[in-house]
């Protein structure tokens, strides 16, 4: 998202002050604990560094702010990007390195660090292969996630980021590693003589109590965005005033100030993103769009407005055109039921609470939506007989015309766009290292996941947010690993 009046240094001013850091407590003496490596967060990426650091022989300590584990990661979709021949071939997809590549960076805007996405496009593969050898398994079938414009999301048998979540942090205790909860790192530790410049390690507060984790080689922040800060998004992007969010309550964004505090570069805070989300509290939010091949979109009028299968900043920019901003996502039986186990119960709980309808018609669906039937039936005509020619007057790729909306029951929720996916935050190189203000390693310390920025540009693509987490958190903690 782009906006004129401002520049960018002064948006990251503005954001810098925006973020409330916490108390800074000096004491005498704080208790104190020590391992090679400190890790904040405890969602994919900061789960993926520990266990890699775990493999270099280090010991490893998690922190995490919130009294439960997983942060955005738990709530996220789960689906990963990676090129994958054995599958794709089961759907007749053709893909490649090179594809993804450009995709990623055409999607961006071309404003993304080619060599991260370089590095992130060659490491997809092995990460999902990683993951599966910690007994995370795949369904078979690649999907296109919505805004991930090619059918190469891998999707878990575990819906959503529960999977991931529950067999990584199983690993981590059964490989000795602690995860504090209650536990909010407010600032880093420098060394002194000739380390003086070195992060040693963290302050913290653990149930409100400041303690000191020194880390003998590193640290590595995995602490996500800042989606849930929503007056800061709203600061940066005025038409985000007032959205809900769709991810978890712990992502404010709040280590930034410490990271500018020992010199670290943040950048492109402005660059947030939107999904659908609900009219009412994220826990009902349907789904129902996830599978681009499932769904068409309609506005109050029974119209489509859209290709479905279009970037998230084109989707985005269409639904929030549409009157008062409100959506319907509009999916067949077949649809439904390819849904995870959640996104149906969310859908169930949508139709109590009026914002979600089921129905054995088109007609009689329109009538519970209160909108045109006339129309809606004309809507879903239209765009089955697009399916059937592999045109859609709206730009759809035929690859994502495979699906017709005809096997009843029929339903349809409402939606609005919501905050998703924050693309800016802390510059970091190749070896995740975070780079200061002249763009050189601080030592000691490491960042990866959404916490980060660069790979996505300014715009992400749907199913790279958990890939880019995996990938760099995984880089962070052999980086850090290897620091002597």
């Amino acid at each position: 998202m782009r906006i004129n009046t401002l520049n960018r240094r002064k948006f990251n001013h503005l954001a810098f002050g925006l973020i409330c850091s916490l108390p800074f407590t000096h004491a005498a003496e704080l208790e104190s604990f020590e391992a090679d490596i400190i890790v904040i967060g405890s969602g994919a990426a900061g789960l993926a560094a520990a266990l890699t650091a775990a493999d270099y022989g280090k010991s490893v300590i998690i922190l995490e702010k919130m009294p439960v584990i997983g942060g955005n990661s738990l709530l996220s979709t789960g689906l990963i990007n990676a090129p994958d021949p054995e599958r794709q071939k089961l759907v007749g997809i053709e893909d490649s390195n090179e594809l993804f590549f450009k995709q990623t960076y055409d999607a961006g805007h071309r404003s993304g660090n080619q060599e991260l996405i370089k590095v992130m496009v060659e490491n997809a593969l092995p990460t999902v292969q990683w993951l599966e050898k910690y007994g995370i398994h795949f369904k078979e079938e690649v999907i296109q996630i919505y805004g991930g414009l090619w059918p190469r999301g891998h999707n878990p048998k575990v819906s959503h980021g529960r999977g991931y979540i529950n067999f990584l942090s199983k690993a981590c205790k059964d490989r000795g590693i602690p995860i504090k909860t209650n536990t909010q790192a407010t600032a880093f530790l420098r060394g002194s003589g000739k380390r003086k410049n070195r992060i040693t390690g963290v302050r913290a507060f653990v149930n409100n109590v400041p303690v000191e984790f020194k880390a003998n080689c590193g640290v590595i922040i995995a602490t996500g965005g800042f989606t849930a800060n929503q007056k800061l998004c709203a600061q940066l992007d005025p038409r985000l005033q007032g959205m809900n969010y769709t991810g978890s309550p712990s992502a404010t964004g709040d280590i930034f100030p410490a990271v500018k505090e020992i010199g670290g570069q943040l950048k492109d805070l402005k660059e947030i993103q939107c999904n659908l989300g609900p009219v009412g509290h994220f826990s009902h939010r349907s789904g129902y769009h996830t599978d681009v091949k499932r769904h068409i979109l309609v506005n109050k009028n029974g119209r489509r407005f859209v290709a479905e299968d279009g970037l998230r900043d084109k989707l985005r920019d269409a639904v929030l055109s549409q009157p008062d901003g409100d959506v319907f996502i509009i999916v067949d039986s077949d649809g439904f039921q390819d849904l995870s186990s959640k996104f149906q119960q969310s859908g169930a709980t949508s139709e109590a609470l009026g914002y979600g309808w089921k129905a054995n018609s088109i007609k009689e669906l329109a009538q519970k939506m209160n909108i045109s039937p006339g129309n809606l039936e004309q809507t879903v005509d239209e765009y089955n007989r697009a399916v059937a020619s592999k045109k859609d007057p709206f730009g759809r790729e035929p690859w994502m015309l495979v699906k017709t909306i005809n096997c009843p029951p029929f339903y349809a929720s409402k939606a609005r766009m919501a905050i998703h996916y924050t693309m800016g935050g802390i510059v970091i190189d190749t070896q995740a290292r975070v780079l200061d203000g002249n763009n050189l390693p601080i030592e000691g310390l490491y960042a990866a996941g959404e916490a980060t920025t660069g790979i996505h540009g300014t715009n992400r693509v749907g199913g790279n947010g958990i890939l880019d987490a995996f990938v760099f958190g995984r880089i962070a903690g052999q980086s850090a690993a290897n620091q002597k």
